[in-house]
Formats: structure tokens, sequence, C-alpha cells
């Protein structure tokens, strides 16, 4: 797997002689053509969900007033965008003439999607929630679709071209427009002078800076050019710019984690010390806690720990005491309208403009309740883990690793934010966009050691059964 060559093109093919090519011959070369065609939509999609509808925001408090009460769903811009990249990509679908670069089987994440269009049912606006729920349907398919089209090394490299773009646009728009930082009508004066570049918020600017850190700097590894170098330092000076803690705390620990991967991604037996160490410090994270419970305790007591997360969590936390079993229908906790649930909680004057419950998990268990954060642990963490464990080879570790990364992030910013499901929210496309790399990569991964030999594994291979990954990273069967 070469990522030297140039972003969304192979190398130029040799001039031909002789006679002109078999008619079928040229429908193929015609119908490869409509692979860098989903690619470019692919980018186009990432490059209008990381931008949003208005960028540069003046964000006052009126605005984010609007923006609470008219967060429904019902966004005529926002459901036209997704229903016309989801309808150009079937159709480029439907008219291809070369083998999918991927077919979908991790049927784990459809189930989880159908037990949360169940929970819609007796949400106290079960339309809001259904078409909260359906925007996640159509932006799971339109990633796993173009993975399908274009394969996971195109989706990697389309994603760290978007992620650069994003990068040097948030550069640029420092010195030119005073609405690339926080500004001082911010209700909240702690955000004022943050860097947010075209984001909306501070918190979403370090999240996507703090993944383009650990991307480039997984690129510069491979290629060794010094230009994805400069653009990892210039990421994390723009962390640093935020003042987004939980991203600046996450990237160099990231890193470090995903490189050591990246290292052991030769064998299991390697891979699974890693597991070891990471379960270590989870016990060595517990016996800090049980040394210091006072002192935590004390923390989780005061309200306004955590920059008020504490306070928020606990409005999630009374309600599951009341509602343990069911949730309250996807995306139906907070604005819902005048009757949605958390308003009968609230604790603080602020949490009247929360649109999440800060923590992902938290998130989910109270929306969708115990099934449904037991689904998500299924999908998101524990069969990844078992991905990362077993299917890293030479061939797919650059995109291993990078997923690898990605997925590490998400996971723990999931503890102090949400992310995972959330609407249209940039940190989500992009695990997205990992999970459908990381698993395309786990199913095609040449894993010998964990295959039979002899007869059976000949009668595998003589039925089709047996996978492979070709020079360029996509799927041979």
């Amino acid at each position: 797997m070469s990522l030297a060559l140039p972003w969304g093109r192979g190398q130029a093919p040799e001039r031909r002689q002789g006679p002109p090519l078999p008619r079928k011959a040229r429908q193929g070369a015609r119908a490869e053509a409509l692979m860098p065609l989903a690619q470019f939509v692919y980018f186009v999609f990432l490059m209008m969900i990381f931008i949003g509808q208005e960028p540069f925001s003046p964000r006052n408090q009126e605005q984010l007033v609007a923006m609470a009460a008219n967060n429904d769903g019902s966004d005529p811009f926002k459901q036209a965008f997704f229903i016309g990249f989801a309808l150009v990509l079937t159709l480029l679908e439907l008219s291809r003439r070369y083998e999918l670069q991927y077919r979908f089987t991790y049927w784990p994440l459809l189930l989880m999607l159908g037990w949360f269009l169940i929970t819609c049912s007796w949400g106290v606006d079960p339309f809001v929630s259904f078409k909260r729920a359906m925007q996640q349907v159509i932006v799971i398919y339109i990633t796993f679709l173009s993975l399908a089209l274009i394969g996971p090394e195109r989706i990697y490299r389309t994603l760290v071209a978007a992620l650069v773009v994003s990068l040097l646009i948030c550069w640029i728009s420092l010195p030119i427009t005073p609405h690339a930082v926080h500004p001082p009508t911010e209700n909240d004066k702690a955000l004022v002078g943050a860097w947010r570049g075209f984001f909306f918020h501070k918190n979403i600017a370090g999240a996507v800076m703090a993944l383009t850190f650990v991307v480039t700097a997984h690129v510069f590894f491979t290629t060794r050019k010094w230009y994805f170098a400069l653009f990892s330092v210039m990421a994390f000076v723009f962390v640093v710019g935020t003042k987004s803690k939980t991203s600046l705390a996450l990237c160099f620990g990231i890193l470090a984690v995903s490189s050591v991967y990246r290292y052991l991604s030769q064998t299991v037996a390697r891979r699974a010390i890693l597991l070891l160490l990471v379960g270590v410090g989870m016990l060595l994270f517990l016996a800090l806690y049980i040394a210091f419970q006072p002192v935590v305790e004390r923390l989780f007591a005061d309200p306004t720990a955590f920059t008020g997360r504490v306070s928020i969590w606990q409005v999630a936390i009374d309600y599951l005491a009341d509602h343990p079993y069911l949730g309250a229908g996807f995306g139906g906790f907070w604005q819902v309208g005048a009757n949605s649930p958390a308003f009968l909680y609230l604790n603080q004057q602020f949490q009247t403009l929360t649109a999440h419950s800060h923590n992902g998990y938290l998130e989910i268990l109270v929306t969708t309740g115990p099934i449904g954060l037991a689904m998500l642990l299924l999908s998101f963490v524990v069969l990844p883990a078992w991905w990362f464990l077993t299917g890293a080879t030479k061939q797919n570790a650059t995109l291993l690793a990078t997923a690898f990364a990605i997925w590490s992030f998400v996971i723990y910013q999931n503890l102090l934010e949400t992310s995972f499901f959330d609407k249209d929210r940039q940190v989500w496309v992009i695990f997205l966009a990992a999970m459908a790399i990381a698993h395309a990569s786990y199913k095609t991964a040449d894993r010998p050691g964990w295959h039979r030999r002899g007869a059976d594994a000949s009668m595998r291979r003589g039925a089709g059964w047996s996978r492979r990954v070709t020079s360029s990273g996509e799927i041979a069967t």
C-alpha cells in the first residue's frame, strides 16, 4: 500500500502501442472513472459537514436561543443536503460497472439503528425523535456507501484532504475575520478570545484540529513528507489557541498510544500486550481513585466542576432514577420543545440552552436505555477493539493505526462531550469514517494464523471465502 501517490490519482498509465482495446476493456476503463467522481462527492460532503451552514457566525445570545428552539431536525436545508448526497451516491452506485470495493456486513450497527428507531415511539415528540434518527441513518448510509464505491484507502485519503483543507482555512481566517475567535458577545465569558476558525464553537474546533494533528502525524510517519509534519504542528498550535482542555489533554496521549499500536502492528501477541497495558492503566486509575476518594467525591459534589458538566450530568442521572429501563427516546431528552423531559430536572439556568448531556455514553443511556448503551458499547467499543487486535498487517498498518487513533480519541472524548450520534457533528462524521476504514481493513486482512489449514482451507478458498488486500488497499475476493 503506497500513500506516496498524489491524492485521488494513481500513477499515470503508460501509453499503449498496438491495436485498440476491446469494447469490454473500454467499458471497464469508463466504469473506473466513476470512482474518482464518488471520491470527490464524498470530499464535498465532508467539507460541507465541517464548514456548516453559518461559518464565522457572530453567536449572540438571541441567536443561541433561536438555535435551541429550532433544533428539532426540521431544517429544510439540512434535509435537502443529506438526502441530496445520499441520492447522488446511490445514482453512482447504480451506474457503476466495477466490483464494489466493500460489502456491508456490520449488522450490529444496523440492529442498533433499528432499536433507536423503535425508541422514537415513546418519546414526548415521536416525530422529532424520528427525524433525528433518520438523519443518523442517512449519514451512516452516505459513509458506508462511499466506502463501498471507493474503498478504505480512498476514504482515508479523502478524509486527510478534508482535514488539511479545513486546517488551512481556519488559519487563514484568523487575521481576516474577527469571528474566527469567540466574540465579546458570548454569554459565557470564558469563551471570549478562544480560537474557533469557521467552526461554531471552540470545543468543536479543538476536537477536529486535535484529530487533524494525530492524522497528519501518521501521514508523515508513512510518507516522510515535511509538509505533513508542518500541518501537524499547525493543528496542535490551533488546538492550543482554542483553549479546549479535553482535546489538548488527549492530543499527545492518543498520538503516543496509536504510534505504539503502529509499531506493534506486526503480531497479535504484541498488540495483546498493548491492550494489557491499557487494562493495567485502568486498574491504576482505579487505585488512584481509591487512594484519593475523598478528594474525588468533593470534586464531583461541586456542580461547577468540569466547567459545569457535573450539574448537567445530574439532570440525566435524576431522570434515569425515575425512568431506568427505556429512556426518553432517541434524541428525545434535550431540546424537544416545551415538553422536553430534561426541563423537569434542570438545576441551573444555563441548562435551558443545553443540547446534550456532555457525555456520549450517558446521552445514549438516558435516551435509549440500557439496551441502547449495550449496543453502543458492542458496536463501537468491543468489536472495534477486536478488529484492532486481530486485523492489523504490514499492508494496512497506516489505515488501522489512523483509525485506532481516531477511535481512541472519540472513545475518551465522549466522557466529557457528546459526539456519538450527535446530529451532523464533525467529530461524529470523522468517527464514522474511521469505523468504516477499520471494518473494511479488518475484513480484508490476511490473517493466516487465525484460519485452519489443509483441505478445509482449500475448499474455502475455492468457494471464494478467502480475502486479501491488494497493493492499493482495496478488497479482492
